[in-house]
């Protein structure tokens, strides 16, 4: 009996420290962080961002990290929105790629450069003037456009997953399977905050009047719903996880974001 409970005590001993190691650090902005895999493959918001804007600027930013990068063939959507942006991780590469579509004019899709480094966060960028530009750790860019103003789209925003894209527009070669890795600290805003070279944020983002969402990710492990601290009310829910507000109250209701 005494020898049974050595074995068991020396056994969760073990198992405590490898269950410690399969998560990351905190990132650079401490607090929680959103894990996703195959199971919670993504967050949304339940409404489209600001489906009246056409955004002259814009900028999605994040700390991202991860074990092993997309396969060949594949990437993943770091943060996008159906028909207006999009900012992923290609599999081909490993590096970043971003999209946009401008008013009357088809947005290149910028890739390329340094591969995203895997197992340490990375502060990512996408910035966006009718056309778009990406980075990281403090360097990137965007580059010239052909004027305009990021399109309207009455789709939600999504956190990893899969962003469907218009098969007429410029898009990214390969499939767009689910984000496998952790992300922290996501901000939108309108307008570009960082040119080819920018000081990489230290803590918690912060809220000012450019900002259109942040979240923090500072719930407790197995929340489905993420408060957007901005006070624009673009809190993102889980896949399966939807809110809906019906004549005049929220709701909880059961489905799935996939299409």
């Amino acid at each position: 009996m005494i020898y049974r409970q050595l074995f068991t005590s020396l056994f969760f001993f073990l198992l405590i420290p490898l269950s410690s190691k399969a998560l990351p650090p905190p990132s650079p902005a401490g607090g929680g962080m959103l894990r996703l895999d195959e199971t919670h493959d993504f967050v949304a918001t339940v409404e489209a961002l600001f489906p009246d804007e056409e955004f002259g600027e814009l900028t999605a930013e994040a700390w991202i990290y991860f074990q092993e990068p997309p396969q060949f063939g594949t990437f993943w959507t770091i943060i996008g929105q159906e028909g207006r942006f999009g900012l992923v991780l290609h599999g081909n590469s490993g590096t970043l790629g971003a999209w946009g579509y401008a008013e009357g004019a088809r947005s290149k899709i910028i890739g390329g450069g340094t591969p995203v480094p895997k197992g340490e966060w990375v502060h990512v960028v996408a910035t966006y003037d009718a056309s778009a530009g990406k980075g990281m750790n403090g360097r990137g860019g965007n580059l010239v456009g052909p004027g305009g103003h990021l399109i309207k789209s009455d789709k939600p925003l999504r956190i990893g997953g899969i962003v469907p894209q218009d098969p007429e527009q410029n898009r990214f070669v390969g499939d767009n399977v689910e984000f496998q890795g952790y992300i922290d600290e996501i901000r939108v805003s309108n307008v570009m905050r960082y040119g080819p070279v920018w000081e990489v944020p230290k803590g918690k983002f912060k809220i000012d009047k450019r900002t259109l969402a942040l979240w923090h990710f500072d719930e407790a492990p197995g929340a489905n719903q993420f408060k957007d601290t901005s006070g624009n009310g673009y809190d993102l829910w889980r896949n399966g996880t939807l809110a809906v507000k019906a004549q005049g109250k929220l709701a909880t209701t059961w489905g799935k974001l996939k299409q």
